[in-house]
């Protein structure tokens, strides 16, 4: 595990939530993103830190940062629409997928009927959704 390993993990986390953005937006952050990097690995070997442990920092960071990078994504981009909807389409189809193989697993025609029900109508519910967010 090297720092310029760990580095080019939090490189393609950066080109994926910048991804969908105006380029010059997503350039700019992953630029930035970049030069911190490069930054924190030269001042912490600068230091005699070894490799090791500066690749588990630069972990350490991309994991604390997750959150304020989706915060950083919505306040460039807010996400249109209700972002629950999305949520419980799916939520719907995992439930319902669950209460079909329940209902083979326990020969109960009920339940594999309600599990049907649920997948068809989320799977209705979210192309709905997205048919009228066009």
């Amino acid at each position: 595990m090297t720092p310029e390993r760990m580095a080019e993990l939090v490189a393609r986390w950066v080109r994926f939530y910048t991804r969908g953005l105006p380029p010059p937006i997503a350039q700019r952050r992953i630029e930035e993103i970049n030069a911190d990097l490069h930054d924190h690995i030269a001042y912490e070997r600068a230091h005699g830190i070894g490799d090791r442990r500066i690749a588990l920092s630069i972990l350490s960071r991309m994991v604390r940062g997750l959150t304020a990078d989706a915060s950083w994504r919505r306040r460039v981009r807010p996400v249109k629409g209700n972002p629950m909807k999305p949520l419980l389409a799916i939520l719907a189809i995992v439930i319902g997928v669950a209460a079909v193989v329940l209902g083979e697993a326990d020969d109960s025609p009920g339940l594999q009927l309600l599990g049907a029900l649920f997948v068809v109508g989320a799977v209705t519910f979210g192309v709905r959704t997205v048919l009228r967010s066009k």
